[in-house]
């Protein structure tokens, strides 16, 4: 398939222009290029740079296989480097690299222009991958553990990027218990709010959705838990830990309990999901795991 042709097809599912208005990623990326002295303007795609969604490094003009990541971290994009034919095209959910310590990072200059130099694409879907699509983080990560929608909340320019319903099991630690099977993370967190453990009406946040104002519009759509990525911030940045120390605050004010599986883990379902869309197209396609998954596989 022609490369411009591929990106139009994700572009009529996942719609770029909308989220220039609002890309919290737009803020994090220049800021993170500039700390490792990165000069990302030269590097990166001009649209990508305007939208910072879309295609980062164009590669070949006709692409036959594609991966699947939910980050552009170091250890994966030399992977994908040590395999990688010309015409190779890579998705990733972030077009940033993470660190649980460190939050956002750079992807190293090196690894983008080795990219170039092989003729491999880089594309990254943000904002218009987590509102609400049949593909989506949250959607995907509700199918995976079983619930039965009834709505969608947290609307990001009127788009929904989380939905809430009814799951199989009545008890937050037996939907503990699913959650860190159908995700893999090994380190599912539950933080209690209610005396009451049974669950009711349950949240699907993926991802980095450990905010006040996420888990207030929960509340209000009757919800008396909250399934997300980030339940307890590791991040060693003052701004995430007192936006995270604002979001138990609520959740504990509004009785609804958390559970979180982590950033990656929650988020990597629909990675793996989208190897499907990309098969659809008549590509190879395949997830890439990372970190203790890669490890088990």
């Amino acid at each position: 398939m022609e490369l411009d042709r591929l990106c139009k097809e994700l572009e009529d599912v996942f719609p770029v222009k909308f989220a220039r208005k609002y890309e919290p990623i737009s803020f994090i990326f220049p800021a993170v290029n500039l700390e490792a002295r990165i000069n990302y303007k030269k590097l990166y795609e001009r649209k990508f740079i305007d939208a910072c969604n879309g295609l980062m490094v164009r590669g070949a003009k006709n692409v036959e296989r594609v991966f699947c990541i939910v980050f552009p971290s170091d250890s994966i994009l030399r992977e994908i480097i040590s395999r990688c034919r010309t015409g190779d095209f890579i998705f990733t959910h972030h077009c940033c690299g993470y660190d649980e310590t460190q939050g956002f990072v750079a992807v190293p200059q090196e690894l983008v222009e080795e990219l170039r130099a092989r003729q491999v694409s880089l594309y990254s879907l943000h904002i218009p991958f987590d509102v609400n699509s049949p593909w989506s983080t949250s959607v995907q990560l509700a199918k995976a553990v079983g619930i039965r929608p009834e709505g969608e909340f947290a609307a990001v320019l009127d788009k929904p990027s989380g939905v809430f319903g009814k799951t199989p099991v009545d008890s937050l630690n037996s939907l503990a218990a699913v959650v860190g099977e159908v995700t893999g993370s090994g380190q599912v967190i539950i933080i209690a709010n209610r005396s009451n453990l049974s669950v009711g009406k349950i949240a699907v946040m993926a991802g980095g959705g450990g905010y006040a104002n996420l888990v207030n519009d929960a509340h209000r759509c009757g919800c008396d838990t909250y399934l997300t990525g980030t339940a307890v911030e590791t991040v060693e940045v003052d701004a995430a830990k007192e936006a995270n120390r604002r979001f138990r605050e609520k959740a504990a004010e509004l009785g609804i309990n958390i559970i979180g599986a982590g950033h990656y883990h929650t988020e990597k379902v629909a990675l793996e999901k989208m190897t499907g869309f990309f098969r659809g197209l008549g590509l190879f396609s395949e997830f890439i795991p990372e970190g203790t998954d890669a490890a088990k596989g």
